[in-house]
């Protein structure tokens, strides 16, 4: 099984969010925080994603 993970604008397009909006998912909602892939490249692991989106209030479920 590989390790399945997006970068910022993948993210921000799989949740239709803005980039505001995902700011305050992590510091306010519990949202997984990015890993670094270098001094530049962020990335979000899919598995942690589908995580947060089972946990979460019903008002984030799509």
């Amino acid at each position: 099984m590989g390790i399945y993970r997006m970068n910022k604008e993948e993210v921000l397009a799989e949740m239709d969010v803005a980039e505001m909006t995902l700011r305050n998912l992590i510091e306010n909602h519990g949202f997984p925080h990015p890993r670094k892939a270098g001094p530049q490249k962020l990335f979000w692991l899919v598995s942690e994603i589908l995580t947060w989106l089972e946990e979460c209030p019903k008002a984030w479920q799509g």
